[in-house]
């Protein structure tokens, strides 16, 4: 482990409920040796940082003879402290109060016992990167404010908790057959060769932006920003539903800054779109998933790993940014960012396990809309060469949030109908 910063001792620098627990770095990672190497893969900058982020939360010791610290949980002096805790949980069970002081409490300030320390912003999110306002610590009771006071709907609160907790929602039949099959129409033309305009990126075949070739409808294969040119493509994205949801989850005016189309699967690893969809404020955005038609088992199917947007640590780019292209904006190395990606890939997967998150495959049918979270961990199951999987993903911000690609090319801000907003990264012209 000589590779590894140990160099923390004595006592926690934080301001909260473990500020006073002493810290043995060098104990730390040898008892547990799945910590290092998340280190060595680039989860966590050090033995503390991870124990600061998750290892007390989840009952790691923080030396070998640490037992109880200032986080113990007092449920008698809990219940009679915060009546509304007890309320909404119960005055007198143990477990469900405890319950209640992980998922709830904690992020209004309440602490755990008399002794502990509260932390500066219980509230606060817990990304550097910033979020969205269902980022926030709070976020549930957010939701159930906004029910209350009858801004939004008990489905609508429901959808925002699932999105909250588990990293994504899924609209039901949420598009109507009209734009479905205009959509449609438009996604079967292009990869047919009908739309010389549109570019598509096929890996298979070569990197880079490609003029369409008949074999791209046969593997994986992305036509790129159908929304810059079709309208189809527009009123598919911002179908009425969707587009309320976004609104309800930027809290102003959404705009598409990319679009992908689908024939058939996309294969890809397992990823997290934050490394990879860059905007002004990292995670500041959403991504959305329109089923064209019935979803067929070993058809490609989306994958995605539950709560993967929340308990997975969190991941930086030559130790600073969020995004790949962030980094190279600056000047970072190619190389290093494909070397660090590869580490990130493959600790995704060994994290997810270790965290035993549970991963599920979306069976979509035709007019499902699945949104997600930015950090949400998904992929592609590989492809059919017998069976379509025709779809569009969108990827959306609040329309002042740019996507980086601003910054190097001329591009164009349109408006599609009332809040809602698009932009191509594609088809426009370098500065």
């Amino acid at each position: 482990m000589a590779d590894i910063e140990h160099a923390e001792t004595d006592l926690m620098p934080r301001g909260d409920a473990i500020a006073e627990v002493e810290f043995d770095a060098e104990w730390y990672l040898g008892a547990y040796p799945d910590v290092a190497e998340a280190i060595r893969a680039g989860w966590f900058k050090s033995a503390l940082d991870h124990y600061l982020s998750h290892g007390h939360t989840e009952g790691r010791r923080a030396t070998p003879t640490s037992t109880t610290d200032l986080s113990e949980f007092d449920a008698v002096w809990y219940a009679k402290s915060y009546p509304l805790a007890a309320e909404e949980s119960s005055p007198t069970d143990a477990a469900l109060l405890e319950q209640h002081y992980n998922r709830i409490g904690r992020h209004r300030g309440y602490k755990p016992n008399p002794r502990a320390l509260r932390p500066k912003n219980a509230a606060a999110m817990p990304s550097p990167y910033g979020g969205l306002w269902i980022d926030q610590a709070n976020a549930l009771d957010l939701i159930r404010g906004k029910y209350e006071l009858g801004n939004i709907t008990t489905d609508e609160a429901r959808d925002l908790e699932s999105l909250v907790l588990d990293g994504y929602v899924v609209l039901k039949n949420a598009v109507p057959s009209v734009i479905l099959d205009r959509a449609t129409e438009v996604l079967e033309a292009a990869y047919d060769g009908r739309y010389p305009q549109v570019c598509f990126e096929c890996g298979s075949i070569a990197p880079g932006h490609l003029a369409w070739q008949a074999k791209m409808s046969e593997v994986p294969a992305k036509a790129l920003d159908l929304h810059w040119h079709f309208d189809e493509i527009r009123d598919l994205g911002f179908a009425p539903a969707v587009a309320r949801f976004l609104h309800l989850l930027f809290e102003r005016p959404a705009s598409v800054s990319q679009s992908l189309g689908f024939y058939r699967g996309s294969a890809q690893p397992i990823h997290q779109d934050s490394a990879y969809v860059a905007y002004s404020i990292p995670q500041q955005f959403c991504a959305a998933w329109f089923a064209l038609e019935d979803v067929k088992p070993d058809a490609g199917e989306l994958m995605y790993f539950v709560e993967s947007h929340r308990k997975l640590p969190e991941f930086s780019h030559a130790e600073r940014f969020k995004s790949m292209t962030d980094a190279q904006l600056v000047g970072v190395s190619w190389d290093l960012l494909k070397d660090e990606d590869a580490k990130h890939l493959k600790a995704i997967q060994s994290e997810a396990q270790r965290l035993m998150l549970k991963r599920e495959t979306f069976m979509a049918k035709r007019g499902d809309v699945l949104i997600w979270h930015a950090e949400l961990a998904h992929g592609g199951r590989p492809i059919s060469t017998s069976a379509t999987r025709k779809s569009v993903v969108f990827h959306y911000s609040p329309s002042e949030i740019v996507p980086l690609y601003t910054e190097t090319r001329s591009v164009q801000l349109k408006r599609h109908c009332l809040g809602c907003y698009y932009t191509s990264g594609v088809y426009c012209s370098p500065e």
